[in-house]
């Protein structure tokens, strides 16, 4: 008789065990005793090994944020780690993570999308888990995003030059239709018309580039990417309710799925970020998403209560 398969939801036993390890590491103990069996646990075979660096990538992501644990059985805690994020009212789950984003002049909340038009009569659009703050003044006019995404649409005001700013620089519209997005480390931009000169945080003043209309870049704090052409239509699909994806690295892909999905997504491995993917999904429905992905890469979809885990599937290889 065949045996019904696991759930969606099931941790296999090694992830299990090793996300236990983590959580009596970091109780707050501080046993020598307890560290070293879980340096002679994670040894003992590969496969230990594997879910250990699994289990310890998922501590980095999301245990800073968790209480310290000092007592409780040891199968509970499992539901210490991830139960304990619901306990924490959102902060290490939801996207206002930054401390400047929870009294941001807006944001939207996960899911929700939104227009305004701002007092110069500029037009943005808010897709899900957005936070920014608005600087006007008589000589500027800046938009500080701390989260998400936004489409600006600029009125014209020679006298008053147009910016968006994050931690990794600034992009500022020469009279013009453009799109921002925070991912993870990096800052994205994609221009609908005219140009947006983009300057990195920390680079040298001259080192400012334009990008034009139907032009994409990405940029950190530490320089800005190569200029490359652009899908608009795609990039800016979110406004209409869909998540469009041609060749996207799945590291992207997860953080546009993060603004619709309550809770974290988080890829258990580093090497999976640059799978690329294609498709067309609605906004309304990430568990669609992230079905196809399991189905085209050699992936596997874990779905706790407010955590979604990517792993690498090893029955599978990679596209």
């Amino acid at each position: 008789m065949p045996q019904p398969e696991a759930p969606d939801d099931a941790l296999d036993p090694l992830t299990e065990q090793a996300l236990e390890w983590q959580v009596r590491l970091h109780s707050g103990d501080d046993d020598v005793a307890t560290a070293q069996a879980y340096e002679a646990w994670k040894h003992t075979d590969p496969a230990h090994q594997a879910a250990a660096e699994q289990a310890e990538e998922l501590w980095r992501t999301l245990g800073v944020a968790l209480p310290r644990r000092r007592h409780g059985p040891p199968k509970a805690a499992i539901a210490v780690l991830l139960c304990g994020l619901g306990a924490l009212g959102g902060v290490a789950v939801e996207p206002f993570g930054p401390p400047q984003a929870w009294l941001a002049d807006e944001r939207t909340a996960t899911g929700e999308r939104r227009s305004m038009v701002l007092s110069d009569g500029s037009q943005v659009d808010l897709d899900g888990g957005t936070s920014f703050d608005i600087v006007f003044g008589p000589d500027q006019r800046r938009l500080v995003l701390y989260t998400g995404q936004i489409y600006v649409a600029v009125h014209p005001d020679k006298a008053r030059p147009f910016e968006v700013a994050d931690k990794n620089g600034t992009a500022r519209a020469l009279g013009t239709a453009f799109g921002v997005s925070r991912d993870g480390a990096e800052t994205g931009l994609f221009v609908a018309e005219s140009t947006v000169r983009v300057h990195a945080a920390d680079a040298p003043e001259a080192a400012g580039i334009d990008v034009h209309a139907g032009e994409e870049v990405t940029f950190t704090a530490a320089r800005a990417g190569a200029v490359r052409k652009s899908d608009i239509g795609s990039r800016a699909a979110w406004r209409q309710g869909q998540l469009v994806f041609d060749g996207r690295p799945l590291k992207e892909v997860v953080a546009a799925l993060g603004r619709y999905r309550r809770g974290r997504i988080v890829v258990m491995d580093h090497d999976l970020n640059g799978l690329r993917v294609s498709g067309n999904f609605s906004t309304a429905d990430s568990d669609k998403a992230l079905d196809a992905m399991a189905a085209a890469l050699p992936i596997r979809i874990r779905r706790l209560p407010l955590l979604t885990l990517i792993q690498r599937d090893p029955t599978r290889a990679a596209p």
